[in-house]
């Protein structure tokens, strides 16, 4: 079949004529390679991408319109095809991207909820160990949001004397703490416990 004329092998192969389609695959494989490649940088990409282009010459050897130029119809396959798989690799990259971001966003939350966890059972046993109502006076602040003005009326005492307590209570956990955390997260959580 290689000595058939181009225009006799396409009406072959749309008759389904295996020997055309072997003569056409042996007469375009390297110039559609080396275009592909010209786009894709890649051999492996390439050599898929071409096994693509001619399965889908295969099935649609039926609607090659003899009468066009067979080398734009197989052109064109060949690039749309290989732009879809680039388009298709980009996709993939970008939800792999997206998927390892929100991996280690989740992993990073993880880590922060189980250290404040743990840190907050260090701040728990620390108050443990101070006065009634020092410890009062900071767990109306800190974990019930309550003002010095409010804690003054509830307990009966100045807005001063909240003061005082409150700062006297921050120095004993920033005390207590500084051996168990690393400098950035020993000042993120004392600035978290600083009155507002």
């Amino acid at each position: 079949m290689l000595g058939q004329p181009l225009d006799q092998l396409i009406v072959s192969l749309k008759k389904g004529n295996r020997a055309a389609f072997k003569t056409i695959f042996d007469l375009y494989e390297k110039r559609l390679y080396y275009f592909i490649h010209s786009i894709t940088k890649s051999d492996y990409a390439s050599e898929e991408i071409l096994q693509e282009v001619f399965i889908k010459i295969w099935t649609k050897r039926e609607t090659i319109d003899a009468r066009q130029s067979f080398d734009a119809f197989l052109f064109t396959i060949a690039k749309n095809s290989t732009y879809n798989y680039l388009r298709s690799i980009a996709c993939q990259e970008s939800l792999k991207k997206e998927y390892w971001k929100n991996i280690s966003l989740l992993n990073e939350e993880t880590e922060n909820t189980i250290l404040l966890a743990e840190y907050e059972d260090l701040v728990n046993d620390i108050l443990e160990n101070i006065p009634t109502q020092k410890r009062s006076i900071f767990i109306l602040s800190k974990q019930q949001g309550k003002s010095n003005e409010e804690i003054a009326d509830l307990l009966g005492i100045t807005q001063k004397t909240v003061k005082n307590h409150l700062w006297k209570t921050l120095q004993i956990i920033r005390t207590e703490l500084k051996p168990h955390m690393a400098d950035t997260i020993y000042f993120f959580l004392f600035a978290l416990l600083l009155p507002a």
